[in-house]
């Protein structure tokens, strides 16, 4: 029996397979773009959750994934993302409790699920659209939080531009 050994320089090693980075930054680009997508054609928002008023619902570090819908269609029970009245610039998710549409402005008055009271304020709606709850992303929202600050921002885009033109080159070659 005859047994030979590799030739030099002709060894077997294990090694991921090359094309792996390629799909992977493949999938990042597209999941940007339809998030793009998404936000501009479906008239989809995010905001993340800040506090435990809405708890069990909702926890802090959540994601909640919001779509316009006309001012005067908000209902009791919708959980509707509204301007904070004490600190401009800011915003929070509450359920609508109350909606008075007798003026020609809607009026609403709001409650956390975790709070025992309703927001003392009656809100006046003075946009043409509102953005309500359509579901959660848990835990993605501490990461939205980072997107305050513009040079995070900036780092995501440039991040995002370059997975693009990555996966464009593979796909090219």
């Amino acid at each position: 029996m005859v047994t030979t050994a590799p030739a030099p320089g002709r060894h077997r090693t294990s090694r991921p397979p090359r094309r792996l980075p390629g799909v992977l930054l493949g999938l990042v680009a597209v999941l940007a773009v339809a998030g793009a997508v998404a936000v501009f054609v479906l008239r989809i928002g995010f905001a993340p959750v800040l506090s435990p008023s809405m708890e069990p619902g909702f926890a802090p570090g959540d994601l909640l994934v919001t779509r316009q819908v006309d001012a005067r269609s908000v209902d009791i029970g919708d959980v509707v993302v509204l301007p904070r009245p004490d600190a401009p610039g800011e915003r929070y998710a509450h359920r609508v409790v109350e909606v008075d549409r007798s003026q020609a402005e809607p009026r609403v008055r709001t409650k956390g699920d975790n709070n025992a009271d309703a927001d003392p304020q009656r809100l006046r709606i003075t946009s043409s659209t509102v953005p309500v709850v359509a579901g959660h992303v848990p835990w993605i929202g501490r990461v939205a939080l980072l997107g305050q600050y513009s040079g995070v921002r900036v780092a995501v885009i440039v991040f995002a531009g370059l997975c693009l033109l990555v996966a464009a080159k593979r796909a090219l070659w």
